[in-house]
């Protein structure tokens, strides 16, 4: 495990859709509007959620979907873009899980096994964000976040 400060932001890879991202670190990221249906790490469950998810997609590949609670937590589940399993879908290989504790010493970066998988949120129907795998000291994780149907911003 280790400790680093984790700065929060968001991007959806789907080549086809307009540039509506902001810039940050050099990363497109995204404001998805919704509900946050569950938030699961090892025998913690984070809730409520934030009605909020903040997607990151950096020029190398790699995506991050960064989920909060309305007690300062913030856990991001980070990876590289996979292959698209449809047209409006993609899969993201999750290697990292990252948790933040606000007030905390800063955040604990846990290598991780698993996949986040999601559908095109541009297309103005509802999209699921759904995140699962193994972190590696055992603990699984779990979550899923599901659009307003609303644009990213």
């Amino acid at each position: 495990m280790k400790k680093h400060i984790l700065v929060v932001a968001v991007g959806i890879a789907f080549s086809s859709t307009p540039s509506l991202a902001r810039k940050l670190n050099g990363a497109d990221v995204y404001l998805l509007k919704g509900t946050c249906d569950k938030l699961v790490v090892g025998d913690e469950i984070y809730a409520p959620c934030a009605p909020g998810l903040v997607s990151t997609s950096y020029p190398n590949g790699r995506v991050g979907f960064h989920f909060s609670t309305q007690e300062g937590i913030a856990i991001s589940f980070s990876g590289m873009d996979g292959e698209n399993p449809a047209k409006d879908a993609d899969v993201s290989l999750i290697d990292k899980v990252i948790i933040n504790v606000k007030g905390g010493d800063g955040a604990e970066d846990f290598e991780a096994d698993g996949k986040c998988m999601y559908t095109n949120p541009f297309t103005g129907e509802p999209a699921t964000v759904t995140c699962s795998g193994r972190i590696g000291d055992g603990r699984t994780f779990s979550a899923i976040f599901t659009t307003d149907g609303s644009k990213p911003e």
